[in-house]
């Protein structure tokens, strides 16, 4: 089964390179190390610049909000030049802690979707307990070709419609293996194959049968595994399907 993992944190992860080491022996075929903060899209850039099977995604997670300038936003849209960044984010809104406000953070998405306008890049979207709002900002901004993906998501099927018909990919993380979880199962079921992605969010939101543990990446093929079973195709086929979904979608 080939393996990609469209969302992890490897720089939040002390071990990081001895993880490296094991995609070639666990087929990944490539990771995406994902943008939070000015700092860690530096990071990013220069791990994926260390490592072939490495891109990654430059941008200002809603929780880092807070206090951001105009230089900090054209830091992020300079580094998405990068031959290595595929995407812009994880950028969105996240009414779960109240670490920044909902202005900062309307400004934050707003001023980043234009960046990915302009660099014609897709979006990775963080929406915590706030897909309404998010989904109105989208439709104001106006959606690129491009559009992105709904990162980890965790609303029901009538939200994720809306999302499908903006052209977003839905991101599927470990909680859809953890049981009774019928709604993520239903938008699993309902959503085409062709717009589901495989995430870990590595080291968070580890899934069965190692929840509780950090994450990894080469965890991703217990996700894979789930999704196959829920919408019966051949776990081999899915995983091509999904390594064909994450090229086209980041122009890898």
């Amino acid at each position: 089964m080939k393996l990609v993992d469209t969302h992890c944190h490897l720089n939040l992860i002390d071990n990081k390179e001895d993880i490296i080491k094991t995609f070639d022996e666990n087929n990944m075929e490539f990771v995406i190390e994902i943008g939070i903060n000015v700092e860690n899209s530096f990071e990013n850039i220069e791990l994926a610049n260390k490592f072939e099977k490495i891109y990654c995604s430059v941008g200002i997670h809603p929780n880092d909000s807070a206090n951001l300038t105009n230089k900090d936003f054209d830091t992020i849209k300079i580094l998405a030049q990068n031959k290595k960044v595929v995407a812009i984010g994880e950028i969105g809104l996240d009414y779960y802690r109240e670490y920044t406000t909902k202005k900062e953070q309307f400004n934050s998405l707003s001023k980043q979707i234009q960046i990915a306008q302009e660099v014609k890049l897709p979006l990775i979207l963080h929406i915590r307990e706030a897909y309404n709002d998010a989904f109105e900002i989208l439709v104001n901004e106006g959606i690129s070709d491009k559009s992105g993906v709904v990162h980890c998501f965790s609303s029901d099927w009538k939200t994720a419609k809306k999302f499908l018909d903006l052209g977003f990919y839905i991101g599927i993380d470990g909680p859809i293996t953890f049981k009774n979880n019928h709604k993520l199962v239903e938008v699993v079921k309902n959503t085409p194959v062709e717009y589901l992605l495989p995430e870990t969010d590595s080291p968070f939101l580890t899934p069965v049968p190692f929840r509780g543990k950090k994450n990894n990446p080469i965890y991703v093929k217990y996700i894979i595994e789930k999704i196959a079973e829920i919408k019966d195709i051949p776990t081999e086929h899915l995983s091509e399907i999904f390594l064909e979904n994450s090229k086209k979608l980041f122009n890898i």
